[in-house]
Formats: structure tokens, sequence, C-alpha cells
């Protein structure tokens, strides 16, 4: 049984607790090294899903992020060396 504590924390507050998430969000997205790191991209994925943004293929680059994800290299190919890409 899980139990919630219930805490009266005014809406301002929660807003901008809101507000710093989607910023840190942005601020690692924009980092080269972040943008690579799949835990982090898991957490941004995790937040557009838990508030209901959805992306689709008419938004500027994800037709490029599809394509990209179209070839994936195998392990194999990996652990060779062979040209990915």
């Amino acid at each position: 049984m899980k139990i919630m504590a219930n805490f009266n924390i005014p809406q301002e507050l929660i807003d901008r607790l809101a507000t710093e998430e989607v910023q840190a969000l942005l601020e690692g997205l924009e980092d080269e090294e972040q943008r690579k790191n799949p835990a982090f991209l898991a957490k941004v994925r995790q937040f557009l899903k838990d508030n209901d943004f959805n992306t689709t293929v008419e938004i500027e680059g994800v037709k490029e992020v599809t394509q990209e994800a179209s070839r994936i290299p195998e392990f194999m190919e990996l652990v060779k060396g062979d040209n990915v890409g």
C-alpha cells in the first residue's frame, strides 16, 4: 500500500518547479554530450510522455531523426569497426 503525504504546496511553487524542470531539460538538449546520453534522452522522452506531449514527423527535425534511426548498426559492425552511417 502506498501512502501519499498531503502537502499544501502553493501553485506558484509548483509552477516554478515545473518551469525549472523544463529549463533543465532544454539546457541538457543544448549540450552536445547530454544529447548523446541515452539516460538523459530517456528522461526527456519520459517527461514528454508524462505530460502528454506528442511529436509528429511534421515537426522540424523529426524527419531527420527518423531517417537516421532507420540505419542502426549491428553489434558486430561496431565491434569490427566497419564504416557505419
